[in-house]
């Protein structure tokens, strides 16, 4: 299998989007409101970059992304749902929401024995992947004993690892989006993003995913490297 350079998969983003928009329909999961499909297509999207590696550039990409893609679909419904999900998803009982008809609380509480049973053994888990955002969290990323840290030098490291790990085009756009911040638009426009669909701005998908992968990559470099000193 012949080599594929992360730079060509910032070539594909456009084609795995449009992969990802055909399945949109299978992601069918209500139940779980903080996981809507924009996320799941965020995730697949890191997963994907994160086996690029895998991909043989000799073949085409439909088949072997979309194959990722379903799968991925079919883990986090799993994981997110009947592994972890509250009985009262499926309880004739269940009134919407938290409400329930027959507890005297009204609410699903622990008064019901299969709610008491999920609270002692699956809450725990279901709240674990409950996301959060990244600002103000950066110390459950990677823990950190000093008390204070150099942002500024930090924020320096950071830089000079997304640009060993970008194109000089891509690391343009991550350094006018998240250092000089630029807007939206200006960021389109340096790309040569455009869009089809009437009363949207210029790119507005591919900047969405250029945000998330330049987050991702954030992420990993603050998990995986020991830049905070």
């Amino acid at each position: 299998m012949s080599k594929i350079s992360p730079q060509e998969y910032e070539q594909h983003i456009g084609t795995i989007d449009s992969l990802l928009e055909k399945q949109r329909r299978k992601w069918m999961l209500k139940a779980v409101a903080w996981m809507d499909y924009d996320d799941v297509k965020q995730l697949i999207f890191l997963h994907i970059f994160k086996k690029w590696h895998m991909y043989d550039p000799s073949k085409p990409i439909g088949p072997w992304a979309n194959r990722i893609i379903t799968n991925q679909i079919r883990n986090l419904l799993r994981n997110n749902y009947k592994n972890f999900a509250r009985p009262c998803l499926h309880c004739p009982h269940n009134a919407g929401g938290e409400d329930c008809l027959i507890t005297k609380s009204r609410t699903q509480d622990e008064s019901c024995a299969l709610y008491s049973k999920w609270a002692q053994k699956k809450k725990q888990g279901y709240n674990m992947k409950l996301p959060v955002s990244l600002e103000g969290h950066v110390h459950e990323l990677e823990p950190n004993d000093k008390e204070y840290t150099d942002l500024e030098r930090l924020m320096g490291k950071v830089n000079e690892r997304m640009r060993e790990r970008l194109s000089e085009r891509y690391y343009s756009a991550y350094l006018m989006m998240c250092v000089k911040s630029c807007s939206d638009e200006e960021v389109a426009q340096f790309m040569g993003y455009k869009s089809s669909e009437k009363n949207r701005k210029a790119g507005y998908k591919q900047i969405k995913n250029l945000k998330e992968t330049f987050r991702q990559h954030v992420i990993d470099i603050l998990k995986s490297e020991d830049i905070i000193v």
